[in-house]
């Protein structure tokens, strides 16, 4: 047997090394002193869950503005992905529609 300061360890083939090793790390992390009793643990989440919800929600709030923002200047929703077609076909409806209704 070896002799580790104040504790001795047995030689790793022994039956109660893994034992005594466990017990060492966990009294360096500390792990004794952040154990949590169970019953506590129940409604630990919801302290996570709300601030997400609050974030969520204010995307969402943030988006619906800007969607009714945008269809009261407009008068339709916005068109995602506008490319140069699309403009130019937005460009000859507005001049069909102008041109036929100056004709009537």
């Amino acid at each position: 047997m070896f002799s580790g300061g104040s504790t001795i360890i047995e030689a790793p083939n022994q039956p109660g090394w893994t034992r005594l090793k466990k017990r060492e790390r966990e009294e360096k992390s500390g792990a004794e002193k952040r154990r949590v009793d169970p019953e506590k643990m129940g409604w630990r989440w919801v302290e996570a869950v709300l601030p997400l919800g609050i974030i969520a929600g204010m995307l969402c709030i943030a988006g619906n503005v800007q969607y009714a923002i945008h269809t009261k200047a407009h008068g339709r929703p916005k068109h995602i992905g506008n490319d140069m077609w699309d403009v130019a076909m937005e460009r000859r409806d507005k001049n069909l529609l102008s041109s036929s209704s100056s004709s009537s």
